[in-house]
């Protein structure tokens, strides 16, 4: 798995942008300008991709994918970590993963800025 996969899959949402922190050495995605992030990846040393989803999911996909933990520097109940360099996970379920937790964020919205995005759910 490599970073230009979670980019090009991050990027096909609903509104999202890209944004480099140099500081950080991480890039978050974010559904529209200075909106919420759903997506954040620190490259580093040991590169990882942060995503949220619903606690209970969480809870299971902590127990059956070694790849994924709680999240670091997050709220644990609500943020995973995937360690995407070296995953057994495919493409379609990372897929799966990153819309999940657009979604998530994308109903936190207000109305107002789901209709700045030109879509309401």
């Amino acid at each position: 798995m490599t970073f230009e996969t979670i980019e090009k899959i991050s990027l096909k949402q609903n509104g999202a942008i890209k944004e480099y922190k140099p500081t950080w050495d991480s890039t978050l995605f974010r559904i529209g300008e200075n909106g919420k992030m759903f997506i954040l990846v620190m490259h580093g040393k040991t590169p990882m991709m942060n995503f949220k989803n619903d606690p209970f999911i969480n809870l299971h996909l902590r127990e059956n994918y070694p790849d994924i933990t709680a999240a670091y520097h997050m709220n644990k109940k609500h943020w995973n970590t995937l360690y995407y360099k070296h995953t057994t996970i495919s493409k379609e379920f990372l897929e799966q993963l990153i819309q999940e937790s657009y979604e998530i964020v994308f109903d936190s919205l207000t109305k107002k800025q789901k209709m700045a995005l030109g879509k309401l759910n």
